[in-house]
């Protein structure tokens, strides 16, 4: 029955009315369970699926691998009502010396109304996706010092200068704005959030920047990182 419930659905672009309480969770080492709140916003009820993978956006209930138990996996939320996702780790052997990434899916079903029923229509479910670290008790440091210790070097591709980050801690670090100041002009790269993975190097395509407001020193590069509770903090680092 589950199984069916997401491959007989079609995801599309559209407003969900059922919001999850958060942008990301960290699952500590030694902790039985984190939780997560869902709230339906919409005037009807939701069926709502959930399960966890690693990083396979393809992945559904039946052939995720991920470490964790979710409970409910299936639960109806009334209208304007909440819901409280329980996350638990099955104690399966993960790296020590790294943070590990995992995906939550919610997958939104919606309800087929009494004068459909017997016709032809559509139905679409609205899957989101966040992210869940997994955070060994023994890591050394903070997620707001690897965001203070990533190392910035500025390349010429062509006629094009990328900029490249790498991360030495141990922790994921994840931003979504980045500005250069070089050669007299502000560079900026626009695609979107992104992440340095824990000992890993990401290369950023620059484009000339729209506006100099709040642009940072020559040589400089401002970021917003995100936070352990979703919020953006904003650093800047001298570029190589």
């Amino acid at each position: 029955m589950i199984g069916c419930l997401v491959a007989c659905l079609s995801s599309a672009a559209a407003d969900a009315n059922v919001v999850l309480g958060g942008t990301r969770l960290i699952y500590p080492e030694g902790d039985r369970e984190v939780t997560l709140s869902l709230a339906n916003k919409g005037a009807t009820p939701a069926l709502v699926q959930s399960w966890m993978d690693d990083g396979h956006g393809d992945s559904t209930p039946e052939n995720s691998a991920a470490p964790f138990l979710i409970m409910p996996p299936v639960t109806r939320i009334e209208a304007q009502a909440s819901q409280t996702l329980r996350i638990l780790f099955n104690g399966a052997s993960l790296p020590q010396d790294h943070e590990s990434l995992f995906w939550l899916n919610v997958l939104e079903i919606p309800p087929t109304s009494a004068d459909a029923r017997g016709k032809n229509n559509l139905l679409l479910a609205i899957q989101s996706r966040i992210k869940v670290f997994y955070r060994p008790r023994a890591l050394a440091g903070s997620l707001h010092e690897a965001a203070q210790q990533l190392k910035w070097k500025m390349v010429k591709n062509g006629d094009r200068w990328q900029l490249v980050c790498t991360n030495s801690s141990p922790f994921h670090v994840s931003f979504a704005t980045l500005v250069v100041a070089h050669s007299g002009g502000v560079l900026s790269d626009d695609s979107g959030a992104h992440m340095v993975a824990p000992g890993g190097r990401e290369t950023f395509e620059l484009k000339r920047a729209s506006t100099t407001a709040s642009a940072p020193k020559e040589g400089e590069v401002r970021f917003d990182y995100i936070n352990d509770y979703g919020a953006l903090k904003t650093l800047t680092a001298t570029v190589e």
